[in-house]
């Protein structure tokens, strides 16, 4: 009797303590790659939250909501690479094959981008010597030219081959499908990768009889603490190549609203005070887009979650 009453009290101290394994295993996270692949019932906003307030993040960027709404690169520039500085910048024309080459180029080397236009000009050579800039690479075919003698020219042929001899690398060419794939397109981009975006509606130029400089890499400057970073479709294409190339993720949502669906409302919920950047004016400001993640995470539909 005395062996059945110990084989029945091991029984139960196993149970309970397989009962509380369960009750405190780890739930899977939400805030991954397949979020948008999940069904709403699966998402949780509550632990969505708690994934994003807990990630590591540099502390200039804690507390913060930053909404970039410039189209040409600018703003990304200055709030990513403005502290410490860039050697190099890349200049690209305002066409959706050169941009491609030129963010595919940006964050191979972890060096910033502009899409230029002739309407800030003034602000470009203001953005060179605000970075220290002592080379520039020159994408497409661009009114531009130095009025310092201390900075370097470089241009860029638009060939394959050229790749490699800018960078040492050897790239693989990806072919974009439409306009519409480009900033998800981009932000798949990875530096080790050496990806040549192409697009498959519009050629790119050719400058064959142009030399060949080396544009040379630039370390990580997130130190793998990114705030969480989100765009659209219709973010520009700098913004989105200058946060991966300085070393951040970009999440591409469907639309600039978090509340038009869960899995948006993943991305952004608990960080109302930050730490989040959004690249495009498709968020609205820093008022409208902080007051959407309040209300659609505390609304009756996320607290059922």
């Amino acid at each position: 009797m005395a062996a059945v009453k110990k084989v029945g009290a091991v029984l139960l101290a196993v149970s309970m303590t397989l009962g509380l394994a369960s009750c405190f295993r780890q739930a899977e996270p939400v805030v991954t790659p397949g979020l948008f692949q999940l069904e709403e019932a699966n998402i949780n906003l509550d632990q969505a939250a708690t994934e994003n307030r807990n990630r590591l993040v540099r502390e200039e960027f804690r507390g913060q909501v930053h909404v970039l709404p410039d189209p040409w690169g600018m703003e990304s520039i200055e709030l990513f690479f403005e502290p410490s500085g860039s050697n190099s910048l890349i200049i690209a024309e305002n066409t959706d094959s050169t941009q491609l080459r030129a963010a595919s180029i940006a964050v191979a080397q972890r060096v910033p981008m502009i899409t230029y236009d002739d309407s800030i000009r003034s602000e470009v050579v203001a953005q060179i010597e605000k970075l220290g800039v002592n080379r520039i690479l020159l994408v497409g075919n661009l009114p531009f030219a130095s009025t310092s003698g201390a900075l370097e020219i470089l241009y860029d042929p638009g060939t394959t081959q050229a790749l490699g001899e800018m960078t040492a690398f050897q790239f693989t060419s990806q072919v974009v499908g439409t306009p519409h794939d480009i900033p998800q397109a981009i932000a798949d981009l990875e530096s080790s990768d050496f990806t040549e975006l192409k697009a498959s509606w519009e050629p790119l130029y050719r400058k064959e009889e142009w030399d060949v400089e080396p544009i040379p890499a630039q370390s990580r400057r997130d130190s793998g603490m990114s705030p969480v970073i989100i765009g659209t479709p219709g973010s520009s294409v700098a913004s989105i190549a200058n946060a991966k190339a300085w070393g951040g993720d970009v999440w591409i949502m469907p639309t600039g609203d978090p509340r038009d669906s869960k899995a948006q409302m993943a991305l952004v919920s608990g960080l109302d005070d930050g730490p989040l950047v959004a690249l495009g004016p498709q968020f609205g400001d820093t008022n409208l887009l902080t007051d959407r993640i309040r209300h659609g995470w505390n609304s009756p539909t996320s607290a059922e979650s």
